[in-house]
């Protein structure tokens, strides 16, 4: 009855919001242009599911975090499994191009196709997999019913119920039991989680507490020739002063501009890197700078085209994909929505290089790493503008200090690696359990 209810939810008042929400992004900016397709239960062209050998694993990461979390979990599974076939979905267009850029041995890519039957069973049917992983938390009712229909086991990994949705997964609770009843194993990255997916209706027996892979993740991209690399690109001295603002969103540029401002009266050399979250708001950040009088800015990209930054202070990132590399060169960082209650982004990647980490009071999305940090005293939390300024220029007045308290967060990483490498352990034996079921299933 509940799935019935969802249903009629779903095909009465959800395409008129998708028509006015896609349509004109598509029409007028060319945004989901590639993923269109996709989403209406379309394969590309140049894969074919049906000729991978079994088993076959069929991994879901929505966007661009959940495919960094992905990767040392399907490194992990793969040397456990090497016979497996692995294919990945994603939901966003940027995910789909961090997926295929770090996973190149995966055997094929397509993107998640919206949750109705008439999209999602040909799909199913098509992919055919034996196990199927959902990163994070992702419940579509008419996909998870579509794959149990057709035998395949099902696992949700790096399980995480934020403190914003969990409220509604509550009200909603008799909406989704029967999705939670069809998944076979849930393995989550916190205590908290575990206990909020069991109130949500997953049954205490499958529930697994296995960590955050995305520590993980964070520790496997660090490389030595990133720092060197990027201050030849960027024409950074190793001895410069550096603020890089990481994934801010609107209204917090602004803030982190007039921080900036004022640290820069006392260390009149400090460079800026400025990263949005969205790298297509680049150019209205070249605007603001440059109404706030703080000099013209450089576009990274320019560095690419092999435009010299000729001394300017301010950098303003608008290409995708180089965050991580980008944060070796920070004497401090701030990561972003966090004082514009967006629920934070991922503060484990400046970590993970050493350094220093400022953030708002707004983290539900990383409360977990959030309370690892703060507590080992390796993350700094700032609740207003001016606190952010004040401890910017605390930071780059004891250099040595925020040089200890930046390893101080990467030994604190260290401390809670594995979990890859547990959440693949546990897939392997849920499909190997379930070995003579999928291989017996009916697959109509």
């Amino acid at each position: 009855m509940a799935r019935l209810l969802y249903n009629i939810f779903l095909h009465t008042l959800v395409p008129p919001f998708l028509a006015a929400y896609y349509l004109p992004r598509i029409t007028l900016g060319g945004k989901y242009r590639r993923s269109l397709a996709g989403k209406l239960g379309r394969l590309p062209r140049d894969f074919d599911p049906e000729r991978l050998p079994r088993p076959r694993i069929w991994f879901h990461a929505v966007s661009v975090g959940e495919a960094v979390a992905l990767r040392p979990m399907m490194t992990a599974l793969k040397e456990l499994m090497p016979h497996a076939s692995c294919v990945v979905s994603t939901g966003t267009e940027t995910g789909q191009d961090k997926a295929r850029e770090i996973m190149p041995d995966v055997d094929g890519f397509f993107y998640l196709p919206l949750d109705f039957p008439a999209t999602v069973n040909p799909v199913v049917r098509k992919v055919e997999p034996d196990l199927f992983v959902l990163m994070e938390t992702e419940l579509w009712p008419n996909l998870v019913n579509s794959l149990k229909l057709r035998g395949a086991v099902i696992a949700l990994a790096n399980g995480r119920i934020s403190d914003r949705s969990f409220p509604r997964y509550i009200r909603f609770k008799p909406l989704f039991a029967s999705t939670l009843k069809a998944i076979d194993l849930f393995l989550m990255s916190s205590e908290l989680d575990a206990e909020r997916i069991t109130q949500m209706g997953a049954a205490a027996q499958k529930v697994r507490v296995t960590g955050n892979t995305k520590f993980d993740a964070a520790l496997g991209q660090t490389d030595p020739d990133m720092e060197p690399r990027m201050r030849a690109r960027l024409e950074i001295g190793p001895e410069a002063m550096t603020l890089v603002a990481g994934s801010t969103h609107p209204g917090e540029d602004e803030i982190v501009l007039r921080a900036y401002e004022a640290a820069r009266a006392v260390f009149p050399e400090l460079v800026l890197i400025l990263a949005p979250r969205h790298v297509e708001r680049a150019r209205d950040l070249v605007t603001l700078v440059e109404s706030m009088r703080l000099g013209p800015p450089f576009l990274q990209s320019s560095a690419e085209n092999g435009e010299k930054r000729d001394g300017r202070k301010v950098i303003i990132v608008d290409q995708m994909g180089e965050l991580f590399q980008i944060f070796s060169l920070a004497s401090v960082v701030f990561m972003g929505g966090s004082l514009a209650r967006k629920g934070g982004q991922n503060i484990l990647e400046p970590a993970a290089c050493g350094k220093p980490v400022l953030f708002g009071p707004s983290m539900e999305d990383f409360r977990e790493a959030r309370d690892i940090l703060v507590r080992a005293g390796a993350g700094i939390e700032v609740q207003t503008g001016r606190d952010l300024s004040r401890r910017i220029v605390e930071a780059l007045s004891n250099p040595e200090h925020m040089r200890a308290v930046g390893m101080r967060a990467r030994t604190e990483l260290l401390k809670h690696a594995g979990s890859a490498r547990r959440n693949a352990q546990w897939l392997v034996e849920l499909l190997e359990s379930h070995g003579e079921a999928v291989r017996g299933a009916a697959r109509p």
